[in-house]
């Protein structure tokens, strides 16, 4: 039915015309005209359910909305459809009677609650695990911005070397044992894969040392080496391959870091069998790779740089054209002729070959004195 242009649903001035057809078709209790909302089903979230039946009441008009829904739909066969069937059934409804009993109401609002704070739940604990990569997040980003702002990363890069090398002593020769039980042996093996510095610690100058001892040997040669490779390279060159290297890693190992954590948040639920909070577990564990992930591209960046050689560029190949000229530089010295090098050249344009002398033909004996034609001595040389 269209709506009369006076209808009295919708606010009107007092000056004008009410529809006459309110109390006959008893528009305040059954709207005859504007949008109808029909809806199949009751959705999970209330809020859904409100945005259809705001749709057939915008900027005031008027409207309704109905919706239809059965006993096995999924909403109610979830929540509470036995119990319902079960009282329908002692009141004696038929099937497919049209059930308006407001118990029923009832029934599909509680069921909804239900459905609501479940996945309320749910978008909780999700936005906990991603707190977790968040942190972690923060942590990589603020340190590859820094890399990437700062003109000099020798400090950062010094304290890195200071830092793996403490790690490896404190691997393989912590500070609580007695020296007699340090892994000395796997300690040199280690520095030389990584820092490429070889350290005889059964020297009787070195083998004597306590643990801070130790740590001011090996980071003295460490640096000794550093030092060594920046004068070799300029600084300006190795400033340039520390933020290489440290960029390459951060990116490399960040992203083989994101994949891990994706796969033990896929298994992680397991470990409620074993009566164990998922949640606390995952961020245990998450810790642990993060703190692992620091270390490696720490150690990892202090390799590269260590490792990485700088190549000289390979001197040019003269061109075709600048062989042949310097061919026939060679043929016309050997005549004892000159060139035009003493002068210097036009930019961008080639200058012609000037002689001094007058040029010799091709079967005229060669001047050098060896008794053949000119074609078939220095003559072949310039051809």
């Amino acid at each position: 039915m269209v709506k009369h242009p006076s209808c009295a649903l919708v606010k009107k001035s007092e000056t004008e015309e009410v529809c006459p057809l309110i109390d006959e078709l008893n528009c305040f209790q059954n709207v005859p005209c504007g949008l109808h909302i029909i809806g199949t089903e009751r959705h999970e979230a209330r809020r859904i359910d409100r945005q259809l039946r705001g749709r057939a009441g915008r900027q005031g008009d008027p409207g309704s909305s109905r919706f239809f829904m059965s006993l096995e739909d999924d909403l109610m066969r979830l929540f509470g459809s036995e119990r319902i069937a079960t009282i329908m059934d002692k009141l004696g409804v038929q099937e497919g009677e049209v059930i308006e009993h407001r118990m029923v109401t009832k029934a599909i609002e509680r069921a909804q609650k239900r459905v609501e704070a479940q996945n309320f739940s749910i978008r909780k604990h999700l936005l906990e695990y991603d707190n977790v990569m968040n942190q972690q997040r923060e942590v990589i980003y603020t340190r590859r911005a820094r890399s990437l702002e700062q003109e000099d990363l020798r400090e950062e890069a010094v304290a890195m070397i200071g830092a793996v090398c403490e790690r490896l002593i404190e691997r393989h020769c912590p500070e609580p044992q007695m020296p007699e039980r340090w892994d000395t042996g796997s300690l040199r093996l280690d520095l030389m894969k990584t820092v490429l510095v070889d350290i005889n610690f059964d020297d009787p100058e070195i083998h004597g040392l306590n643990y801070n001892g130790l740590v001011e040997t090996v980071h003295g040669a460490t640096m000794a080496v550093y030092e060594n490779k920046e004068k070799a390279i300029t600084p300006e060159v190795m400033r340039h391959l520390e933020r290489f290297a440290i960029l390459r890693v951060i990116d490399e190992r960040w992203k083989e870091h994101l994949y891990e954590i994706d796969e033990l948040k896929t298994g992680i639920g397991l470990r409620a069998y074993g009566q164990r909070d998922p949640l606390i577990e995952y961020k245990k564990e998450a810790y642990s790779m993060f703190h692992q992930l620091m270390d490696t591209i720490d150690r990892e960046t202090v390799e590269m740089i260590f490792r990485l050689q700088v190549a000289q560029p390979p001197p040019l190949e003269p061109s075709v054209d600048m062989r042949r000229l310097q061919t026939v530089h060679a043929a016309a010295g050997a005549l004892g002729g000159s060139t035009s090098d003493d002068e210097p050249p036009t930019a961008g344009k080639p200058q012609p070959l000037r002689r001094t002398e007058e040029k010799v033909g091709r079967n005229d004996p060669c001047p050098c004195g060896s008794g053949k034609k000119y074609k078939k001595c220095h003559g072949a040389v310039a051809v």
